[in-house]
């Protein structure tokens, strides 16, 4: 029955990764172009003097959020706030396991650990009492242009909170609450509570379509889909593009390698039931686990290639032929590496 199951689920993984590789190069593809289109169309403006001759078009413009909110909830206020998030964690038991053992252990965690679905019961965790949470100012400016509450919540609160006033049940350290006996030695279910916020006249970068009603908003392209980018600080057009750039080829380059290792653990999975043969024998066991690992690794490397050159084909021609060049010489390498073993 466990080897059934190692069979299924390498059939998945190794399909899915397919799937994955496909995807991430169709929208590598698609970003690229984006940029591209960015490049060649948008245009910069000052966004303290709104011309009505750029509504409907690409603009990109730099400044500073403003607002006069003011975001609380029951712990704290925080006037001239564009982003207040509180951030919650419990004192838990995790289980987890170790050499095929199920062990737990004492940490600190912002996600619940639901104690029900323990192996053992007598390990018991509380619910939280209070939970993170993100509030946003419903209004805010970027000189002249109105900003959506979206874009709002787009802005990063990387500024701690540090202006805490005492509360019942609960001690301020460093910058915390902190609901328990003693932080050096906690119990289960103490509770650890600090915010962070992003304030007033933050500095952002918008690339967007100019709207009439003041706003800047994600244009829809018939080919490239929906078309915005937004950070933090002050940026001009071609540094925010090269962001944009170098962000989307760590992406691409990390769910790459993802496609890959999906597809490398797949193929052993699904091979595990005739490997769990051979080990009976231990010495040719440890010999054949050696050498299909090393071949398995090859195979799907180059079977990765082949898959992403065929999803660039449309978009790079002559990029996906150098890459299914370079998959044929891996196949006919593997190739010549199982006749030998053979």
């Amino acid at each position: 029955m466990k080897n059934f199951g190692s069979l299924i689920l390498g059939i998945i993984l190794f399909l899915g990764s397919f799937c994955l590789l496909w995807w991430n190069e169709g929208n590598s593809a698609k970003k690229i172009n984006i940029a591209n289109y960015l490049e060649k169309h948008a245009i910069e403006v000052n966004a303290n003097s709104i011309q009505r001759d750029n509504d409907n078009r690409l603009v990109a413009t730099n400044g500073y959020a403003h607002t006069s909110a003011t975001l609380e909830d029951e712990f704290v206020s925080s006037p001239n706030t564009l982003v207040l998030e509180r951030n919650v964690k419990m004192f838990q038991w995790v289980e987890d396991n170790e050499d095929g053992k199920t062990v737990y252990k004492k940490e600190w965690s912002e996600a619940e650990e639901n104690s029900d679905d323990f192996e053992d019961k007598s390990h018991k965790n509380p619910h939280f009492s209070v939970t993170s949470k993100e509030y946003v100012a419903q209004k805010a400016t970027l000189g002249q242009y109105d900003l959506t509450e979206k874009q709002i919540e787009m802005i990063e609160p990387q500024k701690e909170f540090s202006n805490l006033k005492e509360k019942p049940e609960y001690k301020i350290i460093d910058n915390q609450y902190y609901k328990g006996k003693n932080i050096e030695n906690p119990e289960i279910g103490d509770i650890l509570i600090s915010y962070n916020y992003a304030p007033s006249d933050s500095a952002i970068s918008i690339i967007g379509e100019q709207k009439f009603d003041n706003t800047i908003t994600s244009m829809v392209h018939k080919k490239l889909g929906k078309i915005y980018i937004q950070y933090d600080g002050k940026m001009t057009k071609d540094e925010m593009l090269e962001k944009d750039r170098n962000d989307s080829k760590i992406l691409t380059m990390g769910l790459r390698f993802l496609g890959w290792f999906l597809m490398f653990i797949g193929l052993k999975l699904f091979f595990e039931p005739l490997m769990g043969i051979l080990n009976f024998v231990p010495i040719l066991g440890k010999a054949a686990d050696t050498v299909t690992t090393f071949i398995f690794a090859l195979i799907t490397f180059a079977l990765s290639i082949f898959t992403i050159s065929i999803a660039w084909f449309a978009y790079r021609p002559l990029l996906s032929i150098s890459l299914i060049i370079i998959g044929t010489i891996i196949t006919v390498f593997v190739k010549k590496k199982l006749i030998k073993q053979i």
